[in-house]
């Protein structure tokens, strides 16, 4: 891989960035980056930097620019990037993303609509007090990916843009890892992480154990104990309503994705 002039030890533009989704693994999945040897960490060690948030309040200056370049220095021969889910949500974002790192490749992970809702719901139902009302509308628009990918097709040419599901990664998290290096450019596409490497108690999770052992057999392979909450039950008229809200959205980014795997997202598998 050869490196740009403005690749330095001082910093410079990101070689990536992970624009969304939230709630999507994007934690999990920049992790595993990070456990490359030839992908750094930005200078803040944090994994999102949300560097645009507050541009919806104030315009973004050349000073600005040059902070977050600060944020990515290298070692020789390695790349550099952070992931912040909600960048591609942000109507702001993608255009002065393109003008901060306009050769960064972008890297998207998606997974179900309305098991995300399903969870925020039930997340937001535990952590209410007393007569609280519960407000869901953000948990719609920052699912809606067919309108928020083809926002940043405006700005990003689709070849510097790699999409991956959750639910693909979680099922072949080798492959999916190995087409993520591929498309970042590094050397070593045949590194695996140690957390994806196969152990005896990740081999009997997969198979038919009781729930029960299945967690405990879990929390030995995190290091920590493990919460296992129900997903939020949907009424009807509700079910319906988010269809309404995700259907065309979702035969609209199969469009613009053609290896989307909706036999992943039974929410979705109909269309």
């Amino acid at each position: 891989m050869r490196f740009p002039p403005d690749h330095s030890p001082h910093g410079g533009p990101p070689d990536f960035v992970g624009v969304g989704a939230t709630g999507a693994g994007a934690t999990w999945w920049h992790r595993l980056l990070l456990a490359h040897p030839e992908v750094a960490a930005p200078a803040s060690r944090g994994r999102a930097l949300h560097h645009f948030d507050g541009f919806c309040a104030r315009a973004m200056t050349d000073a600005d620019v040059a902070a977050y370049h600060e944020q990515f220095p290298r070692r020789d021969r390695t790349i550099a990037g952070e992931w912040t889910g909600r960048y591609m949500a942000d109507a702001w974002t993608p255009p002065l993303l393109r003008r901060a790192a306009p050769r960064a490749k972008l890297l998207v992970m998606l997974s179900d609509p309305i098991e995300r809702y399903r969870a925020v719901f039930a997340e937001r139902v535990a952590n209410r007090g007393g007569r609280d009302r519960i407000y869901m509308a953000d948990a719609v628009d920052r699912r809606c990916f067919g309108a928020q990918l083809a926002r940043l097709l405006r700005f990003f040419d689709r070849d510097r843009i790699l999409v991956l599901q959750l639910e693909r990664c979680s099922r072949d998290p080798a492959g999916q890892y190995r087409r993520t290096l591929e498309f970042l450019g590094v050397r070593d596409t045949a590194f695996v992480p140690r957390r994806l490497r196969r152990s005896p108690l990740a081999s009997l999770l997969r198979r038919g154990v009781p729930a029960g052992s299945r967690r405990r057999l879990a929390e030995r392979l995190a290091g920590r104990p493990v919460r296992e909450r129900q997903p939020a039950p949907l009424w009807p008229d509700l079910e319906g309503a988010l269809h309404t809200a995700f259907d065309a959205d979702v035969e609209a980014l199969r469009e613009l994705v053609p290896d989307l795997d909706l036999a992943l997202w039974p929410n979705f598998a109909r269309l």
